[in-house]
Protein backbone atom coordinates (compact mmCIF):
# COMPACT_ATOMS: atom_id res chain seq x y z
CA UNK A 1 0.00 0.00 0.00
CA UNK A 2 0.92 3.43 -1.20
CA UNK A 3 2.09 5.49 2.05
CA UNK A 4 1.65 9.38 1.61
CA UNK A 5 3.33 12.20 4.14
CA UNK A 6 3.42 15.56 3.87
CA UNK A 7 6.82 16.93 5.38
CA UNK A 8 8.73 20.17 4.98
CA UNK A 9 11.13 19.68 1.98
CA UNK A 10 15.11 20.09 3.20
CA UNK A 11 17.66 22.81 1.65
CA UNK A 12 19.25 19.56 0.25
CA UNK A 13 16.02 18.19 -1.59
CA UNK A 14 15.59 21.40 -3.22
CA UNK A 15 16.58 20.60 -6.82
CA UNK A 16 14.19 17.51 -5.79
CA UNK A 17 11.47 19.97 -5.74
CA UNK A 18 12.63 22.35 -8.54
CA UNK A 19 12.19 19.42 -10.75
CA UNK A 20 9.00 18.85 -9.71
CA UNK A 21 7.73 22.63 -10.38
CA UNK A 22 9.42 22.15 -13.47
CA UNK A 23 7.02 19.36 -14.49
CA UNK A 24 4.07 20.42 -12.93
CA UNK A 25 0.93 21.34 -14.70
CA UNK A 26 0.47 24.27 -12.13
CA UNK A 27 4.31 24.99 -11.35
CA UNK A 28 5.19 28.51 -12.34
CA UNK A 29 8.80 30.43 -11.73
CA UNK A 30 6.88 31.74 -8.52
CA UNK A 31 7.16 28.30 -7.09
CA UNK A 32 10.91 27.62 -7.34
CA UNK A 33 13.19 27.32 -4.42
CA UNK A 34 15.29 30.64 -5.74
CA UNK A 35 12.30 33.09 -6.08
CA UNK A 36 10.74 31.32 -3.00
CA UNK A 37 14.17 31.85 -1.23
CA UNK A 38 14.81 35.33 -2.48
CA UNK A 39 11.62 36.79 -1.31
CA UNK A 40 11.13 34.81 1.95
CA UNK A 41 14.51 36.59 2.99
CA UNK A 42 13.39 39.85 1.44
CA UNK A 43 10.32 40.69 3.82
CA UNK A 44 11.31 38.71 6.67
CA UNK A 45 9.51 35.78 6.67
CA UNK A 46 9.95 32.45 6.85
CA UNK A 47 9.78 29.87 4.00
CA UNK A 48 8.53 27.09 4.13
CA UNK A 49 8.08 24.51 1.45
CA UNK A 50 5.61 21.95 1.88
CA UNK A 51 6.38 18.49 0.11
CA UNK A 52 4.07 15.23 -0.86
CA UNK A 53 5.73 12.50 -1.06
CA UNK A 54 4.39 9.02 -1.93
CA UNK A 55 6.75 6.59 -1.06
CA UNK A 56 9.88 8.53 -0.47
CA UNK A 57 8.73 9.51 -3.91
CA UNK A 58 8.07 13.90 -4.32
CA UNK A 59 4.16 13.87 -6.05
CA UNK A 60 3.32 17.32 -4.95
CA UNK A 61 3.65 20.12 -2.61
CA UNK A 62 2.30 23.88 -1.56
CA UNK A 63 5.13 27.26 -0.72
CA UNK A 64 4.10 28.42 2.39
CA UNK A 65 5.95 31.72 3.24
CA UNK A 66 5.10 32.23 7.24
CA UNK A 67 4.46 35.55 9.20
CA UNK A 68 3.47 36.11 12.83
CA UNK A 69 1.08 39.04 12.07
CA UNK A 70 1.34 41.70 15.50
CA UNK A 71 3.76 38.96 17.08
CA UNK A 72 0.47 36.87 18.35
CA UNK A 73 -0.91 35.14 14.97
CA UNK A 74 0.55 32.72 13.12
CA UNK A 75 0.17 33.39 9.20
CA UNK A 76 0.78 31.33 6.30
CA UNK A 77 0.42 32.68 2.35
CA UNK A 78 1.31 31.16 -1.20
CA UNK A 79 1.10 34.58 -2.57
CA UNK A 80 3.32 38.02 -1.49
CA UNK A 81 4.88 41.11 -2.74
CA UNK A 82 5.70 40.75 -6.53
CA UNK A 83 4.83 36.87 -6.22
CA UNK A 84 1.19 36.94 -7.50
CA UNK A 85 0.88 33.02 -6.83
CA UNK A 86 2.13 29.87 -5.66
CA UNK A 87 0.04 27.68 -4.09
CA UNK A 88 -0.41 23.41 -4.99
CA UNK A 89 1.97 22.28 -7.46
CA UNK A 90 1.10 18.40 -8.64
CA UNK A 91 2.92 15.67 -10.25
CA UNK A 92 1.59 15.31 -13.90
CA UNK A 93 -0.54 11.98 -14.36
CA UNK A 94 -0.31 10.10 -17.29
CA UNK A 95 -4.10 8.73 -17.41
CA UNK A 96 -6.38 10.81 -19.79
CA UNK A 97 -9.26 9.37 -18.08
CA UNK A 98 -10.47 11.89 -15.79
CA UNK A 99 -11.46 10.46 -13.12
CA UNK A 100 -8.10 9.11 -12.53
CA UNK A 101 -6.49 12.54 -12.65
CA UNK A 102 -9.25 13.72 -10.31
CA UNK A 103 -8.29 11.11 -7.80
CA UNK A 104 -4.77 12.01 -8.11
CA UNK A 105 -4.86 15.59 -7.35
CA UNK A 106 -7.18 15.34 -4.86
CA UNK A 107 -5.18 12.95 -2.78
CA UNK A 108 -2.62 15.31 -2.90
CA UNK A 109 -4.64 18.42 -2.10
CA UNK A 110 -6.39 16.52 0.49
CA UNK A 111 -2.84 15.69 2.64
CA UNK A 112 -1.47 18.41 2.15
CA UNK A 113 -5.04 20.56 3.76
CA UNK A 114 -4.91 18.24 6.10
CA UNK A 115 -1.23 19.10 7.23
CA UNK A 116 -1.92 22.96 6.78
CA UNK A 117 -4.54 22.32 9.52
CA UNK A 118 -2.65 20.03 12.00
CA UNK A 119 -0.43 23.62 12.25
CA UNK A 120 -3.12 25.57 13.74
CA UNK A 121 -2.40 28.59 11.34
CA UNK A 122 -4.47 31.74 12.37
CA UNK A 123 -4.64 32.24 9.03
CA UNK A 124 -3.63 30.73 5.70
CA UNK A 125 -4.34 32.04 2.24
CA UNK A 126 -3.11 30.14 -0.76
CA UNK A 127 -3.25 32.09 -4.03
CA UNK A 128 -3.37 29.11 -6.30
CA UNK A 129 -1.80 29.16 -10.19
CA UNK A 130 -3.83 29.18 -13.00
CA UNK A 131 -2.88 25.23 -13.73
CA UNK A 132 -4.91 24.15 -10.75
CA UNK A 133 -8.23 24.26 -11.61
CA UNK A 134 -9.71 21.87 -9.26
CA UNK A 135 -10.43 23.17 -5.40
CA UNK A 136 -12.76 21.20 -4.67
CA UNK A 137 -10.69 19.80 -2.11
CA UNK A 138 -10.89 23.31 0.08
CA UNK A 139 -14.10 24.27 -0.46
CA UNK A 140 -16.18 20.92 0.48
CA UNK A 141 -14.09 21.44 3.80
CA UNK A 142 -15.46 25.04 4.33
CA UNK A 143 -12.28 26.77 3.06
CA UNK A 144 -13.48 30.63 1.93
CA UNK A 145 -12.88 31.24 -2.40
CA UNK A 146 -12.08 33.69 -4.53
CA UNK A 147 -11.71 34.33 -8.24
CA UNK A 148 -8.91 36.07 -9.44
CA UNK A 149 -7.93 36.57 -13.46
CA UNK A 150 -5.37 37.06 -15.91
CA UNK A 151 -4.60 37.03 -19.25
CA UNK A 152 -2.85 34.68 -21.45
CA UNK A 153 -1.63 35.50 -25.17
CA UNK A 154 -1.14 32.93 -26.99
CA UNK A 155 2.29 33.44 -29.18
CA UNK A 156 2.85 30.42 -31.19
CA UNK A 157 0.67 32.28 -34.38
CA UNK A 158 0.51 35.63 -35.76
CA UNK A 159 0.93 37.69 -32.60
CA UNK A 160 0.16 41.06 -35.10
CA UNK A 161 -3.33 39.52 -36.87
CA UNK A 162 -4.43 38.66 -33.23
CA UNK A 163 -4.60 42.07 -31.92
CA UNK A 164 -7.09 44.58 -32.23
CA UNK A 165 -7.19 48.16 -34.59
CA UNK A 166 -6.63 50.11 -31.78
CA UNK A 167 -3.78 48.31 -30.73
CA UNK A 168 -1.76 48.30 -34.34
CA UNK A 169 -2.75 51.90 -34.77
CA UNK A 170 -0.97 52.73 -31.05
CA UNK A 171 1.73 50.91 -32.64
CA UNK A 172 2.33 52.09 -35.61
CA UNK A 173 2.16 55.80 -33.95
CA UNK A 174 5.06 54.72 -31.56
CA UNK A 175 6.94 53.82 -35.15
CA UNK A 176 6.20 56.86 -36.77
CA UNK A 177 7.60 58.94 -33.53
CA UNK A 178 11.08 56.79 -33.62
CA UNK A 179 9.98 55.03 -30.70
CA UNK A 180 12.21 51.58 -30.05
CA UNK A 181 11.77 48.79 -27.93
CA UNK A 182 14.68 46.22 -26.96
CA UNK A 183 16.23 44.66 -23.78
CA UNK A 184 17.94 46.83 -21.57
CA UNK A 185 17.93 46.08 -17.31
CA UNK A 186 18.67 48.92 -15.26
CA UNK A 187 16.96 48.32 -11.66
CA UNK A 188 17.63 52.32 -11.05
CA UNK A 189 15.74 53.36 -14.06
CA UNK A 190 13.16 50.67 -13.40
CA UNK A 191 11.98 51.72 -10.03
CA UNK A 192 12.36 55.67 -10.84
CA UNK A 193 9.63 54.80 -13.70
CA UNK A 194 7.43 52.66 -11.23
CA UNK A 195 7.44 55.72 -8.46
CA UNK A 196 6.33 57.54 -11.67
CA UNK A 197 3.36 55.28 -12.42
CA UNK A 198 1.99 55.32 -8.70
CA UNK A 199 2.57 58.96 -8.52
CA UNK A 200 0.29 59.49 -11.69
CA UNK A 201 -2.34 57.33 -9.82
CA UNK A 202 -1.66 59.60 -6.43
CA UNK A 203 -0.15 56.77 -4.82
CA UNK A 204 3.26 54.78 -3.51
CA UNK A 205 4.23 51.29 -4.81
CA UNK A 206 2.80 48.65 -2.67
CA UNK A 207 6.64 47.26 -2.16
CA UNK A 208 9.70 49.04 -1.44
CA UNK A 209 12.27 50.02 -3.51
CA UNK A 210 14.81 47.29 -1.89
CA UNK A 211 12.13 44.19 -2.46
CA UNK A 212 11.80 45.44 -6.29
CA UNK A 213 15.72 45.78 -6.47
CA UNK A 214 16.26 42.45 -4.80
CA UNK A 215 13.48 40.49 -6.69
CA UNK A 216 15.49 42.19 -10.11
CA UNK A 217 19.26 41.33 -9.00
CA UNK A 218 17.27 37.49 -9.12
CA UNK A 219 16.27 37.23 -12.04
CA UNK A 220 19.34 38.61 -13.49
CA UNK A 221 21.52 36.40 -11.27
CA UNK A 222 19.74 33.30 -11.94
CA UNK A 223 18.71 34.50 -15.99
CA UNK A 224 15.13 34.22 -15.19
CA UNK A 225 14.24 36.77 -17.53
CA UNK A 226 15.08 40.53 -18.88
CA UNK A 227 13.80 43.91 -18.48
CA UNK A 228 12.68 45.54 -21.94
CA UNK A 229 12.52 49.61 -22.37
CA UNK A 230 10.92 51.72 -25.05
CA UNK A 231 12.79 54.66 -26.02
CA UNK A 232 11.98 57.86 -28.16
CA UNK A 233 14.21 59.75 -30.28
CA UNK A 234 15.68 61.62 -27.74
CA UNK A 235 16.56 58.38 -25.74
CA UNK A 236 14.08 58.90 -22.93
CA UNK A 237 12.53 55.94 -21.50
CA UNK A 238 8.87 55.94 -22.27
CA UNK A 239 7.73 52.15 -21.15
CA UNK A 240 9.40 49.57 -19.36
CA UNK A 241 8.85 46.04 -18.49
CA UNK A 242 10.51 42.78 -16.74
CA UNK A 243 9.36 39.86 -17.63
CA UNK A 244 10.05 36.34 -16.60
CA UNK A 245 9.64 32.56 -17.66
CA UNK A 246 9.64 29.32 -16.49
CA UNK A 247 8.85 26.24 -18.73
CA UNK A 248 5.57 26.21 -20.18
CA UNK A 249 5.15 30.10 -20.09
CA UNK A 250 6.40 33.80 -20.69
CA UNK A 251 5.37 36.40 -17.52
CA UNK A 252 4.58 40.24 -18.26
CA UNK A 253 5.46 40.17 -14.46
CA UNK A 254 5.74 43.97 -13.86
CA UNK A 255 5.21 47.04 -16.42
CA UNK A 256 5.94 50.97 -15.66
CA UNK A 257 5.45 53.94 -18.04
CA UNK A 258 6.21 57.54 -17.85
CA UNK A 259 3.29 60.01 -17.37
CA UNK A 260 4.18 62.08 -20.60
CA UNK A 261 4.60 59.58 -22.71
CA UNK A 262 1.03 57.61 -22.19
CA UNK A 263 -0.23 58.92 -25.79
CA UNK A 264 2.41 57.93 -27.68
CA UNK A 265 2.01 54.49 -28.44
CA UNK A 266 4.73 53.39 -26.22
CA UNK A 267 3.18 50.57 -24.05
CA UNK A 268 1.49 48.79 -27.29
CA UNK A 269 4.50 48.89 -28.96
CA UNK A 270 6.72 47.29 -26.59
CA UNK A 271 4.34 44.88 -25.72
CA UNK A 272 3.73 43.93 -29.22
CA UNK A 273 7.82 43.63 -29.37
CA UNK A 274 7.99 41.55 -26.39
CA UNK A 275 5.58 38.72 -27.92
CA UNK A 276 6.86 38.44 -31.10
CA UNK A 277 10.33 37.60 -28.93
CA UNK A 278 8.29 35.01 -27.20
CA UNK A 279 7.20 33.58 -30.52
CA UNK A 280 10.77 33.84 -31.84
CA UNK A 281 12.03 31.89 -28.40
CA UNK A 282 9.68 29.29 -28.86
CA UNK A 283 7.09 30.25 -25.70
CA UNK A 284 3.68 28.70 -26.10
CA UNK A 285 1.95 31.92 -24.62
CA UNK A 286 2.77 35.34 -22.53
CA UNK A 287 1.00 35.71 -19.44
CA UNK A 288 0.27 39.42 -18.94
CA UNK A 289 -1.48 39.40 -15.97
CA UNK A 290 -3.00 42.41 -15.31
CA UNK A 291 -7.18 40.41 -14.69
CA UNK A 292 -8.00 42.27 -11.73
CA UNK A 293 -7.52 45.78 -12.32
CA UNK A 294 -9.96 47.71 -14.58
CA UNK A 295 -7.72 50.54 -16.12
CA UNK A 296 -4.71 47.99 -16.62
CA UNK A 297 -7.58 45.14 -18.18
CA UNK A 298 -8.56 47.85 -20.78
CA UNK A 299 -5.01 47.88 -22.50
CA UNK A 300 -4.19 44.76 -21.98
CA UNK A 301 -7.59 43.33 -23.85
CA UNK A 302 -6.60 45.59 -26.78
CA UNK A 303 -4.26 42.52 -27.73
CA UNK A 304 -6.82 39.96 -27.36
CA UNK A 305 -5.76 37.61 -24.99
CA UNK A 306 -8.03 34.97 -23.26
CA UNK A 307 -9.23 35.57 -20.06
CA UNK A 308 -8.36 32.63 -17.74
CA UNK A 309 -9.36 32.64 -14.20
CA UNK A 310 -6.90 30.98 -10.89
CA UNK A 311 -8.14 31.02 -7.46
CA UNK A 312 -7.24 32.03 -3.75
CA UNK A 313 -8.71 29.49 -0.95
CA UNK A 314 -8.28 30.83 2.42
CA UNK A 315 -8.93 29.54 6.26
CA UNK A 316 -9.34 31.96 9.06
CA UNK A 317 -9.46 31.41 12.87
CA UNK A 318 -11.25 33.16 15.49
CA UNK A 319 -8.15 35.24 16.59
CA UNK A 320 -7.58 36.47 12.70
CA UNK A 321 -10.95 37.34 12.22
CA UNK A 322 -11.38 39.48 15.55
CA UNK A 323 -7.89 41.21 14.52
CA UNK A 324 -9.40 42.00 11.11
CA UNK A 325 -12.31 43.43 12.10
CA UNK A 326 -10.78 45.75 14.37
CA UNK A 327 -8.52 46.63 12.00
CA UNK A 328 -10.91 47.37 9.59
CA UNK A 329 -13.00 49.58 12.33
CA UNK A 330 -10.03 51.88 12.88
CA UNK A 331 -9.10 52.57 8.87
CA UNK A 332 -10.51 55.47 7.57
CA UNK A 333 -13.30 54.66 4.61
CA UNK A 334 -11.27 56.72 1.81
CA UNK A 335 -7.94 55.21 2.64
Amino acid sequence: MVQTEVRAVDPGEYPAWDELVAISPQGTVFHTSDWLVRTASSLNQTLRLLGCYEDDALVGGCPLLLSNLYKMLRTATSAALLTPYGGVVTAPVESTKQREKELHTGKIVTAIRDHILREKFDHVNLVNSPGLDDIRGFTRHGWEVKVYYTYMLPVDGGVFERISKNARRSIRKAQKLGIVAAEHFDAGAYWRLTESTFAKQNSQPPFSQEHLITMLEVIKEKNLGEMWVARTASDEIAAAEIIVRDAKTAHRWSAASAEEHLNTGAASLLLGEIAARCADRNSPSLNLMAGNRAHLSTFIASFNPDLVPYYSVERCGVGYRIARSIVRGITPRNV
